[in-house]
This record gives structure tokens, C-alpha cells and sequence, in this order.
């Protein structure tokens, strides 16, 4: 009989971090130590055709260490980090059934503490009449109040996002409202348990990771991002979706439509991509206990702990 991840023995093995760090590299070389299958825990590659821009790994990579939670839906559909929960809590079900060992593996933070934490992030219905009326006090008074106002009532939200993105914006604080307001209705009952855990972060030098992302963000250009884009953008998917507006995306869709050059697409993706790293690193140190290590340890570390574990 294989233990449940709700055992305090077998502790759950996520590897995370900010982006191009090298989580998937880790994963995969982990894959030839131990008999493990990743569950992705990345925001963006649950699209399915966002291949390029997501730095998803490759299907010969995927052949070789099952994933889950990649390429489930599409980039018009509406994903969120309580639906992630429920989908990765069954893959560890499954996994484990199978004698494998589930390893959680990406950098979307609250997607992590969500299924950790049995937390109702997510959960929150959208309500039209709040989103309406903070879309107004967008138009007529620009982001900054909002931006306050987010940092009043979810200072950590507002410390995970990006601000700059009017539609996320509005979404964090379409949420913090409604907690607010919902704060004095009976709790409910949760229907999960937390899961325990070991948070492996992927520490890499400010000044090697900014190194690393800019030549990602060469590389991903020259690998066809912009052919993925206009083949996103021929099907009939509109650049204003939450899929569409990520790193990458939207600049190679704002060159496309000639709002910008390739090198000032390719600078503005190289930005934004540090910022996100940013953001990433400072939500993993103040929301989840993560123990760091650089990658050349990081290797022997989820094999000591995959080896303690098991023993």
C-alpha cells in the first residue's frame, strides 16, 4: 500500500524558484536517479500551443518523465490556482498508485501554496458589478489608487503580481475585496488537508540570472515565438487574453502588429522577464519555508530527501 501525501513520512518534494533558474533541468536529471514524475506547477504551460514562449519541455523531454498539469486547456479557457490544487492533489494520487514519486516542479507561487495549504486561493467567484466598477476607477483615475488600496488589503498579493498589468490588477484586488467583505460569514468547512511538505528553491546570483534570461529571451525569438504568436493570433485568439498578456506574448504580438521593433521586443521581454524573477524570489522567501541551494547542490539535495524519505 503506498502512503498518501496526507503521511507526515513521506513529505512532498517541490522544486521551485524564480524563472530560468533550472527547474526542469534539475527535474529531469533527478528523473535519472530516482523514479519520479513531475506535476508542472507553472501558470502558463497549462496552455496548450504557448510551447515556445513558456519554455515548456519538450514532448521528447516529457516522453522520457511523465508531466502533468501540461497542456490541459485552452488559452481562451479560465484557470486558477484552486482548480490547479484539486487537478495536481489527484496527480499525486495517481502517481504514487503507480509506485512513482510525485515532484512538484515551477516558480507560479501561489499555485504551490494553494495545494499545500488546502488554501480557498482561487476559490473566489469573479463578480461582475466589483469588476466593472473598479475597471471604471481604472479608466477615469489611472492605477495608482488601486495599487494602494491593493497594498492596504493584501499587502502580499500586491507584493506577488505584477501592478502594471491592469487586468491582474483588478482581478488581485476583485479578490481582496471580496474576502474583506465576506470576512464575517461563517467559515466553511475545508474539504482538504495540508499537505507537508520540503520546498527546494533554486538560488541562482541576481547578476547570473539576468545573464540567463536575456539569452532565454534571444533564444526563445530565435526558435519561432513570433511564428507561435501569429498562429495563436490566426486561430482567433484575442491578445487581450490572460494567456496572451504574459512575458513574451504580448510583445511578440505588439511586434507583429507593428507597435514595436524585434530588439525592442526582444528588450521589453528581457525587462519584464527580471521583474517577474523578482517578484518570484520575494514571494518564495515571505510566503513558503523553501530551503535554498544553489544548482550545482540543489541535485544531491532532492536526492537526499526523495533517499531519507523512502527509507
Amino acid at each position: 500500500m503506498h502512503a498518501t501525501q496526507e503521511d507526515p513520512k513521506r513529505p512532498l518534494l517541490v522544486i521551485a524558484g524564480p524563472t530560468a533558474t533550472g527547474k526542469t533541468a534539475l527535474a529531469l536529471e533527478l528523473a535519472n536517479h530516482a523514479p519520479i514524475e513531475v506535476i508542472s506547477a507553472d501558470s502558463r504551460q497549462v496552455y496548450r500551443r504557448l510551447d515556445i514562449g513558456t519554455a515548456k519541455p519538450t514532448l521528447a523531454e516529457r516522453k522520457r518523465v511523465p508531466h502533468h498539469l501540461v497542456d490541459i486547456i485552452d488559452p481562451d479557457e479560465v484557470f486558477n490556482a484552486h482548480r490547479f490544487a484539486h487537478l495536481a492533489r489527484a496527480a499525486i494520487v495517481d502517481i504514487e498508485t503507480r509506485g512513482a514519486r510525485p515532484v512538484v516542479v515551477g516558480g507560479t507561487g501561489f499555485y504551490i501554496q494553494a495545494l499545500l495549504t488546502a488554501s480557498p486561493l482561487g476559490a473566489t467567484p469573479p463578480d461582475p458589478d466589483l469588476r466593472n466598477r473598479l475597471t471604471r476607477e481604472l479608466e477615469t483615475h489611472g492605477p495608482a489608487p488601486l495599487i494602494r488600496r491593493l497594498h492596504h488589503l493584501a499587502p502580499d498579493r500586491a507584493a506577488a503580481i505584477d501592478l502594471n498589468n491592469p487586468r491582474r490588477l483588478i482581478r488581485a484586488l476583485e479578490i481582496a475585496e471580496s474576502q474583506a467583505h465576506d470576512a464575517t460569514r461563517p467559515v466553511q468547512p475545508r474539504t482538504t488537508t495540508p499537505i507537508p511538505a520540503h520546498v527546494l528553491g533554486l538560488e541562482v546570483k541576481p547578476e547570473i540570472l539576468a545573464e540567463r534570461i536575456a539569452q532565454r529571451t534571444e533564444q526563445i525569438f530565435q526558435n519561432g515565438l513570433l511564428d507561435e504568436a501569429r498562429r495563436l493570433r490566426d486561430r482567433g485568439y484575442d491578445r487581450t487574453l490572460p494567456a496572451l498578456t504574459g512575458v513574451g506574448y504580448a510583445e511578440a504580438l505588439a511586434h507583429l502588429d507593428g507597435q514595436l521593433s524585434l530588439a525592442e521586443a526582444i528588450q521589453r521581454t528581457t525587462i519584464r522577464t527580471r521583474q517577474y524573477a523578482r517578484r518570484q524570489r520575494t514571494w518564495f522567501r515571505h510566503q513558503l519555508p523553501t530551503v535554498w541551494r544553489p544548482p550545482n547542490t540543489a541535485l544531491k539535495a532532492a536526492l537526499n530527501h526523495l533517499t531519507a524519505v523512502s527509507s
